[in-house]
Formats: structure tokens, C-alpha cells, sequence
């Protein structure tokens, strides 16, 4: 009787590692459809270095205004709501909103990890 019992509790121990494994993959996908989808922009921007520059930049700052509203509406946000609700990279969310900091419109709370959020100044 015993026995079944543990079996049973490593059967679920199991399915729900699994279950972490699966969610862990979906994020990586997106993750990874995000940053092709970056690459194939950043490629159809231009021809020319001036007219390329011109249009990155015009994304870049749409983005971090995006970005700000979401930190408005919300009070607060981490990179991953910001990644998900824009379709773009973690990394970039991250540069995005160093950029912010720097001009002293957004804070960040928290060092490192999950726990760090976004505040508006």
C-alpha cells in the first residue's frame, strides 16, 4: 500500500516537471520567434546607412514609448510583461528600459531576477 503511494506521488512529481519543462520550451520559442522577427525588421529597415539609422531609431523611440505608457497604466512593470506585450526580445526590452533609466523617466526597483520591476519617476 505504501508503495503505491509513493508511486503515485512520483508519478505526479514527474508530470508536473514535465508540465515546468513544456512552459519553459513555449518560452524559449517565443523568445526565439521574437528575435528572428527583430532580425527580419532590422533587415527590410533600408538600404541606405542614413535611411536605416533614421528608421531604427524611429522604432527604438516608438518602442520606449510604448513602453513608458505601459509603466503609466500599469504602475509598474518587468521585463517580461514588457517583452510579451510588445512581441519583442527580452534582451531588447532590457536595453529599452536601461535607455529610459538613463533619461531618468523610469526607475528600476530590485537588482537582479524575476523581482525587478519598472516604476515611472
Amino acid at each position: 500500500m505504501v508503495y503505491y503511494i509513493v508511486l503515485v506521488l512520483v508519478i505526479v512529481g514527474l508530470g508536473g516537471w514535465v508540465y515546468k519543462l513544456y512552459q519553459d520550451k513555449k518560452e524559449s520559442d517565443r523568445e526565439a520567434k521574437a528575435l528572428a522577427k527583430e532580425k527580419d525588421e532590422y533587415a527590410e529597415l533600408g538600404q541606405g546607412l542614413a535611411e536605416y539609422n533614421q528608421k531604427l531609431q524611429e522604432k527604438k523611440e516608438h518602442a520606449q514609448q510604448k513602453i513608458f505608457d505601459l509603466i503609466k497604466s500599469k504602475g509598474k512593470i518587468n521585463n517580461k510583461e514588457a517583452a510579451k506585450s510588445l512581441g519583442l526580445s527580452s534582451a531588447t526590452i532590457r536595453r529599452y528600459l536601461d535607455d529610459l533609466e538613463a533619461e531618468n523617466k523610469v526607475k528600476q526597483v530590485g537588482k537582479v531576477g524575476q523581482q525587478v520591476f519598472y516604476k515611472a519617476i
